[in-house]
């Protein structure tokens, strides 16, 4: 990927960035940290936060979960991001999350997996940042990056 290229950050990335006691905590932390400083360019959007918070709140999900409180600073501290930009579903992101269910065997909560794809497609991104390679690995329309 080059650095022009826009890559959008997955919620794990974020999660394992801030879970100090991940085996990929390392690994995130300097992609997040080069994002942060303007080295490569990533975004986020809606979804990505609102996983992020669900995420490191619940204490079946994180060995170290945080209070609300907390989570909406860790939020807003990626939103405040002048090097973070932030993509947004769109009204045609419907029309590409459909196409994408007719075309791969999506079903049950895959179907968030599959609306993130079409919130990058519809805002031209094809890059994805993740460690849930097996999650998106059948969207052919996208280019997996492994932090």
């Amino acid at each position: 990927m080059t650095t022009s290229e826009m890559a959008l950050l997955d919620s794990n990335i974020l999660v394992y960035g801030h879970q100090t006691l991940s085996g990929f905590h390392q690994q995130a932390r300097a992609l997040l940290g080069k994002g942060l400083d303007g080295e490569i360019r990533v975004c986020v959007c809606p979804q990505v936060l609102m996983e992020f918070f669900a995420v490191i709140t619940n204490p079946r999900r994180v060995t170290a979960p945080v209070s609300p409180r907390k989570a909406t600073a860790e939020v807003e501290k990626y939103l405040r991001a002048d090097t973070i930009d932030m993509i947004h579903p769109m009204n045609e992101t419907i029309n590409y999350t459909l196409d994408i269910l007719r075309r791969y065997p999506v079903k049950a909560a895959e179907v968030f997996d599959a609306q993130l794809v079409a919130t990058m497609l519809s805002n031209g991104v094809t890059h994805l940042y993740t460690f849930n390679l097996d999650h998106f690995k059948r969207f052919k329309e996208i280019t997996l990056l492994i932090p």
